[in-house]
């Protein structure tokens, strides 16, 4: 496969495409804070993944291809205020109306498509003349489905590429540990603020690692995906007692949202992770999940439906002869939370011997999760790469 790009030099270096800015230095603070910055277009790092597995493809400026091509967008933030396609180069477009090059959007975020995202695109796509059919957009939202869609899980493999070198849990410890689980909040979302302040109330975090940061970071649309207001089962009185921030650290804000980062203690000494996803809604694994599972750690998802089935389906095993799992299958997220409030209380109420005795019984399973998690994914990779090239 062609990358191409509309700035790039013989050895490797290149602009993220829709970047317009030539004086930004490659891996420079600039280059990384384009993540942030409108239009949100970064290096696309699904390039590194292919050179890991060692799976060949070719990178050219956008001017000197005259063959099947594909230009790349990784976008960490869709707005929908920005015409995507007009920032698009005209050699880009042009050959997409020859049809010689697939325009890929690359996000791997799990925002629900019918918000803005499907209208925008196809909106913008007609504007500019661009066949639908030399247009792909890839997110890690596991419910997408269209014409020009596709999932890819794309955390699962930035989080084994930070990873490569270690640093992580190699052995199952079967002693005795000093937290019952861990469950740590970084971002305040409604649906988070609820199940923390609950845990609280109900005493469960003396037990266990916990963190509420209360960080401030969310957009209009993410509202819909995680408001509780209408939530008549849940004691909302809870929250006039919640005071965060909670903390079980003294990192920086930085250095919580740093994937690279692993506190071991985190994970060898606490039975269970229990993990609030980004999302109840729209079924997105981040590595909010993979941290776990690369750690040697069972878990329960506060999340979206299905999301211990789609694990499944990527090849991981859970933990559903030990604690209950049900909640995976209730589509009511406001039901399914209070179940897997549930289950939590259940590892709660379990001794540490019989935590002691589960953890040496499921050793297989969470070595098996390790192992599937550092192994080679160039058959998934090549995968969406036949998805994009039609």
């Amino acid at each position: 496969m062609i990358f191409v790009f509309d700035t790039y030099e013989r050895g490797g270096v290149y602009l993220p495409n829709l970047v317009t800015d030539t004086t930004i230095e490659f891996r420079s603070q600039q280059w990384w804070d384009l993540a942030i910055s409108p239009p949100y277009s970064y290096e696309f790092r699904f390039l590194r993944y292919l050179w890991k597995h060692n799976i060949k493809y070719r990178v050219e400026h956008v001017r000197d291809v005259t063959e099947q091509c594909v230009y790349p967008v990784n976008l960490n933030y869709f707005d929908p205020s920005i015409d995507y396609i007009a920032l698009v180069s005209d050699r880009a477009k042009e050959l997409a109306r020859q049809g010689l090059c697939t325009i890929w959007f690359y996000y791997s975020e799990g925002d629900n498509i019918d918000w803005h995202i499907d209208r925008c695109i196809r909106e913008q796509l007609t504007k500019h003349n661009i066949p639908y059919q030399q247009f792909k957009f890839t997110i890690a939202n596991a419910l997408v489905e269209g014409e020009f869609y596709s999932y890819f899980p794309d955390d699962e493999l930035y989080y084994k590429y930070l990873h490569a070198d270690g640093g992580y849990v190699m052995q199952v410890n079967t002693d005795i540990r000093s937290k019952k689980f861990t469950c740590l909040n970084r971002v305040d979302k409604p649906f988070r603020r609820l199940f923390a302040a609950t845990l609280v109330e109900h005493g469960l975090v003396d037990d266990a690692y916990f963190s509420y940061t209360d960080r401030k970071y969310q957009v209009e649309y993410e509202t819909r995906d995680s408001d509780t207001g209408n939530w008549d089962t849940w004691d909302h009185t809870v929250l006039e007692r919640f005071t965060p921030p909670y903390r079980c650290d003294d990192l920086q804000d930085y250095e919580h949202n740093s994937h690279k980062l692993i506190d071991t203690r985190f994970f060898q000494d606490a039975y269970y992770n229990v993990i609030v996803e980004t999302h109840i809604n729209n079924l997105f694994l981040t590595e909010k999940t993979f941290k776990p599972i690369l750690n040697l750690q069972p878990f329960v998802i506060v999340g979206a439906a299905r999301s211990l089935r789609l694990l499944r389906e990527l090849g991981y095993k859970t933990f559903g002869d030990y604690i209950d799992e049900s909640y995976d299958n209730i589509e009511d997220p406001e039901q399914r939370l209070k179940q897997c409030l549930h289950t939590v209380e259940q590892i709660s109420r379990m001794s540490h011997s019989e935590h002691m005795v589960d953890q040496h019984d499921m050793r297989k399973i969470l070595l098996h999760n390790q192992q599937h998690f550092l192994s080679d994914k160039s058959a998934k990779l090549l995968n969406l790469l036949n998805k994009i090239n039609g």
